[in-house]
């Protein structure tokens, strides 16, 4: 494979745990696309961001191809872009472009996957959200990353030859796989994924990290200029009483209890307003509400500090 071994910890503002890192390179040796579930904030597509990071891949270096699913996406979506209305209107003109009008393939355009497929590059490919999508979706997105390849239906086959001399890709698109991309696509559980596309993916669950010295590298991490002026002692005070709060708010029920996401803003917002250790030990959370996104959730936290 054209990878080199993914370690977790070599990109600036990711912290993979080991176990993570090992399913990352088992997926890549197996050529299997990476489902990455956990709760919101938790760092998934943070995650394809790493490893095109530590990994040196993408274009511009250092970032993933990504899609964001929608409920209305089919497979296709992905891969390709038919624009039947440009090619409609040019129709109805009487210059040049009605004699362009009279072909398909100018009016094709290769979206994120499609075109990782044609390039036969090494890259990471993210697909975000994939529980939005239809029930199908996943099993015909598969289809495709099993024999990395696929036709654009919509491209009569008279067209196959003038379309791969203008655009370099014709009716049917064909990827090398020994040049396959990281596949990374995640879940927030908000419906049940098909059998078939479980059992042909590697698994990740991203936990939230409850290990203080973990947190602490995170933080570090992703401070950014304000990394350096951040005291250890902020850092470990604002940790532990972070904690404290997810707890409660994880036995409340909280709908979206904080997470690293949260974490982090919050320190910086600590550190911007000139907050010391002392407050946080002494049982405070100031600037809590930074903490919280939803009002339900914003309302049993302030009833538990009354």
């Amino acid at each position: 494979m054209p990878y080199a071994h993914f370690k977790g910890n070599q990109s600036p503002f990711y912290e993979a745990e080991p176990h993570v890192a090992e399913i990352v390179n088992f997926a890549i040796l197996l050529g299997r696309p990476i489902l990455v579930e956990g709760e919101p904030g938790s760092g998934k597509t943070t995650l394809a961001r790493a490893i095109a990071h530590e990994l040196n891949l993408g274009s511009p270096r250092g970032t993933p191809i990504s899609t964001t699913v929608k409920s209305t996406f089919q497979a296709k979506d992905l891969l390709y872009r038919f624009n039947a209305l440009k090619r409609l209107q040019d129709i109805q003109d009487r210059d040049q472009r009605q004699q362009q009008a009279q072909y398909v393939y100018p009016y094709i355009t290769l979206q994120p996957l499609g075109e990782a497929i044609r390039s036969g590059k090494p890259n990471v490919v993210l697909i975000d959200e994939i529980d939005k999508a239809d029930i199908d979706f996943p099993n015909d997105l598969l289809e495709v990353l099993g024999s990395f390849g696929f036709d654009i239906d919509e491209m009569p086959a008279e067209e196959d030859e003038l379309s791969t001399k203008a655009q370099g890709f014709g009716r049917r698109v064909q990827g090398d796989a020994a040049e396959r991309p990281i596949v990374v696509i995640t879940s927030n559980r908000e419906k049940q994924l098909p059998e078939p596309f479980l059992r042909r993916c590697l698994y990740i669950e991203l936990k939230f990290p409850d290990n203080p010295e973990v947190l602490a590298t995170i933080l570090r991490k992703n401070l950014d200029k304000d990394a350096a002026k951040v005291g250890d002692d902020l850092l470990t005070a604002a940790i532990a009483r972070f904690l404290d709060v997810r707890k409660q708010a994880l036995q409340s029920g909280a709908q979206k209890p904080p997470a690293t996401s949260e974490l982090i803003d919050w320190v910086k917002v600590l550190y911007w307003q000139g907050q010391k250790a002392d407050a946080l030990t002494e049982g405070q959370t100031p600037y809590w509400k930074v903490l919280f996104k939803t009002m339900q959730d914003l309302e049993a936290f302030n009833r538990l500090q009354k």
